[in-house]
This record gives structure tokens, C-alpha cells and sequence, in this order.
């Protein structure tokens, strides 16, 4: 008993350990043209660099989105593809919240995942059925860019970790679930950093 007792308090330690924040340390990748006027987040989440002049996203085409993770696997090339394309939409979208600025210059996006950490479905439900909860998370890390459409001059930039919040039970059931969301908040933080910090609450995303 006293062994079982022991090995709950110390999955209990490990789930609150592991769900604590959303943060992932991220590195350089090399993939982006220019690193040096990122500014690093105090969180240690990953750098950004926001547009001077805001971008107008009738004038914002998506480059490419490619994969820059390490080789992984038990990730195939279908699970690839379903997270390039889920990144290739979640871009899509926030970036027609913003709004029309039409002095904007022409831009590309580029954007690459270079991390991907999924959860294991069948580990959280044990951990769920001991009542203890979720013991595995999950999440990505990108690199995502927005150049000049003549002179491929870096005008955004961010680098970000993100993993899956505690928040998001549902998704700590499904391999893939905490990439997705990891995307998204990827998306909607590059977004922001499309309009100048004066830019208008109009232009403002939902957090």
C-alpha cells in the first residue's frame, strides 16, 4: 500500500510538473533569413520581430510551409502532412482577422514546423483512470516569417515553443490534438506581429 501510495504521489508530482505552463525552450533552426532583430520573449518561448509599417493581407501570399523537425519515427508521412497542412490553414485564416492596409507592401510568408511532441492517448488514460490525470502532453515549435515580396527583406518574424495548455483535456487524448493547437496559437501570435504596435484595437486578435 505504502508503495502504491508512494508511486501516486509521485505521478501526481510528474503530471503537475509536465502540465504546468505552455512554455517550450526553442532554438534556432537556421530557417528563417535573418535572426538577428528578433527579440527574445521573457518567458524563453521563442523571439519575434514586428512589422514597422502594418502588412495588408490582400497583398500576403503563403510561400511555403515546410518541415523542419528532426526525423522522428513514429511520426509518418501522412501525420506530416496533416500538421503542415493544419498550419498552412491556421495562417490562412488569422491573417484575414486583420485589417485592410492598403499601403502595405507585398509580402511571402514562410513558415516550418521544428518540433513536434505528441501525447500518448493510452498513457493519459491510465493516468486518468488512477485518478492522477493526463501524465503525457504535447505541442510544436515554428519558425514563421514574413519578407518582402522583391527584395526578400525579413519584415516579421517569430520563432515560438508552445505546448498544449492543462485546460485542454480533450486533446491530451489525441496524438496529434496538442500540435494542432500549438499552430494555432502559433498563427495568431504571427498575425499580431503583422500590424505595428500602434495599430488600432480594430486590428487587435482574440487571445
Amino acid at each position: 500500500m505504502k508503495t502504491l501510495t508512494r508511486l501516486a504521489a509521485t505521478a501526481v508530482c510528474i503530471a503537475a510538473l509536465s502540465a504546468c505552463g505552455t512554455v517550450m525552450p526553442t532554438a534556432d533552426s537556421g530557417y528563417l533569413s535573418d535572426y538577428r532583430a528578433l527579440l527574445p520573449a521573457a518567458d524563453a518561448s521563442g523571439a519575434r520581430r514586428a512589422a514597422a509599417h502594418a502588412l495588408d493581407p490582400a497583398r500576403l501570399t503563403i510561400d511555403e510551409v515546410v518541415w523542419r523537425a528532426d526525423a522522428r519515427t513514429d511520426l509518418g508521412d501522412d501525420e506530416r502532412q496533416a500538421l503542415l497542412a493544419g498550419l498552412e490553414r491556421e495562417l490562412r485564416q488569422a491573417v484575414q482577422t486583420l485589417p485592410p492596409a492598403p499601403e502595405g507592401r507585398p509580402a511571402r510568408i514562410r513558415a516550418a514546423i521544428t518540433r513536434v511532441e505528441t501525447v500518448s492517448p493510452g498513457l493519459n488514460t491510465v493516468g486518468t483512470l488512477l485518478l492522477i490525470g493526463p501524465l503525457d502532453r504535447g505541442g510544436a515549435a515554428f519558425e514563421i516569417e514574413a519578407v518582402d515580396a522583391q527584395t526578400g527583406d525579413q519584415l516579421a518574424a517569430l520563432r515560438l515553443g508552445y505546448f498544449a495548455p492543462l485546460g485542454e483535456l480533450k486533446a491530451r487524448f489525441s496524438r496529434l490534438a496538442p500540435a494542432g493547437i500549438a499552430a494555432h496559437e502559433a498563427a495568431l501570435e504571427f498575425a499580431a506581429l503583422l500590424q505595428p504596435a500602434g495599430a488600432s484595437p480594430a486590428g487587435a486578435l482574440p487571445r
